[in-house]
């Protein structure tokens, strides 16, 4: 995949723990274009590292236009396809950080993993970029990463961290019901006390 195909957005605002990004898309491409809630971003830094993040947040950006074509009724199907097809609209995409990296060497692309806050948030309209399978394999594979969604506030930090640990599963193929294992022990340990918590998110974990 090409650099362009994995630029997720540019930073529109951030901090040392989050950041969101915004991109503008055609309306019918919504589903394919928009990053995936619990998806793995990087981000890169002036000195060659990464900063790591997860999305908890995907929102449509309030659209006049819009409003004026709900609000005077419109329901010809025909004008409608013709707006989705042809129109762009605002996307923002909230963003927690879980980690970051550094080169093993110089010029090298294989990252030691760091799973606390980095020094420094990414600047303003920086690339943001998706990870792939073997990023995502990579950066879960531990799992201290848990603590820090457990931990966060005003996010829906279950569901987040099932929908990443169902992504990093699906990424490991064969041995994705072992990871989920381990992962599920790693959550009683840090749950031992919240067992309803810990309930909920390891029965949305069995039912996938």
């Amino acid at each position: 995949m090409s650099e362009e195909a994995m630029i997720a957005g540019r930073v529109l605002r951030a901090s040392t723990t989050g950041f969101t990004i915004g991109c503008q898309q055609a309306i019918a491409e919504q589903s394919r274009a928009t990053p995936e809630f619990g998806a793995l971003l990087k981000a890169f830094n002036g000195d060659g590292s990464v900063t790591y993040g997860l999305i908890y947040n995907v929102a449509v950006e309030d659209d006049p236009f819009v409003r004026q074509l709900v609000a005077a009724g419109v329901e010809d199907e025909v004008y409608i396809a013709d707006q989705r097809q042809r129109r762009q609209v605002p996307v923002a995409v909230d963003v927690l950080v879980v980690g970051h990296g550094r080169p093993k060497a110089a010029g090298s692309s294989i990252m030691d993993i760091y799973h606390r806050l980095p020094p420094q948030p990414p600047g303003t309209l920086d690339r943001i970029y998706g990870c792939n399978a073997a990023e995502l394999v990579r950066f879960t594979e531990r799992h201290d990463w848990l603590r820090t969604v457990l931990v966060a506030p005003t996010i829906p930090a279950d569901a987040l961290l099932v929908a990443t640990l169902r992504a990093a599963a699906s990424a490991r193929r064969e041995q994705g019901e072992t990871y989920l294992i381990g992962a599920g022990r790693e959550l009683a340990k840090l749950l031992a006390m919240d067992l309803v918590r810990l309930d909920g998110i390891l029965r949305q974990l069995r039912d996938t």
